[in-house]
């Protein structure tokens, strides 16, 4: 991957990517590679959404200008510094990613496949599933919000018109009987998620299994699993609405990837001094 010093505010390197959006940073990210170098099996950056280059202007109309977005082509090079310079000239906080997505994936960072739930050339996506999140409703809204689809709209309904309601808005059913995202023998939709889109996040994996076992009833899965059940029973309390419930969840679940990836190891063993 190439170097990233004296690379001024225009560019910023995978390693600063990786580290914001471990920390929950607001970044928006645009694939931007000419379509002939999309093949099937092309792999993104998370949460990224594909668009023209040449078009930036047009796609990026009513996007925060302060907000940090991020262009990726293949290699970084002439196509995603077009679309940066397009931007940054009109005021957007842009930057191109150093090394493209090639040295993304050289820098052993995690990547998501395609799939056709959620194209990463569309709009945003609709989600639908049954009312009173607690846990696994919690953590797929998170999931598809941070990683697949930033500007997904989630809807909730009753368990046995998710499926009707879904498909009335051409939208996806998860976590709710016969819908194509839902709990497999013993994992939950959240591992059926994760397994749909290719998300080859080993962080991600490891926040499965804590899902997992507060879900399931299985604290023995990961020593996690009996707090985050407390907390978003909690949450599930304080929220007047569903959409309460997430909002007060995704912190908790940002809080959860955030340690998993930067903190793992890292013990708080304080004792008061004696007298």
């Amino acid at each position: 991957m190439e170097g990233t010093r004296n690379m001024g505010d225009f560019f910023i390197s995978a390693e600063d990517l990786s580290y914001r959006l471990a920390t929950a940073e607001p970044v928006r990210i645009f694939d931007v590679r000419r379509p002939l170098a999309i093949e099937p099996g092309s792999r993104f950056l998370p949460g990224s959404r594909w668009r023209n280059h040449v078009e930036a202007l047009d796609w990026a109309d009513g996007l925060p200008r302060d907000k940090l977005i991020v262009l990726n082509c293949m290699h970084g090079h002439n196509v995603s510094q077009t679309a940066t310079a397009l931007l940054r000239e009109k005021g957007y906080n842009a930057r191109a990613l150093a090394g493209g997505v090639d040295g993304w994936i050289e820098a052993g960072l995690p990547t998501i496949g395609q799939s056709r739930l959620c194209p990463v050339d569309a709009g945003p996506g609709i989600w639908v599933t049954r009312i009173n999140p607690k846990i696994d409703r919690v953590a797929c809204p998170w999931l598809i919000s941070r990683f697949i689809d930033p500007d997904a709209v989630f809807h909730f309904a009753e368990a046995e018109w998710v499926i009707d309601i879904a498909d009335e808005l051409s939208g996806t059913a998860f976590d709710t009987p016969g819908a194509v995202i839902e709990h497999d023998g013993e994992f939950c939709s959240f591992d059926t998620l994760l397994r749909e889109f290719d998300l080859n996040d080993p962080v991600l994996a490891q926040l499965a299994t804590i899902v997992r076992g507060a879900d399931t009833n299985r604290n023995d899965l990961a020593r996690e699993a009996a707090g985050l059940l407390s907390i978003m029973l909690g949450n599930s309390i304080l929220g007047k609405t569903d959409h309460d419930v997430l909002r007060l969840g995704f912190p908790v679940y940002d809080a959860l990837y955030a340690r998993l990836k930067l903190s793992r190891n890292e013990t708080h063993g304080w004792q008061p001094m004696a007298d």
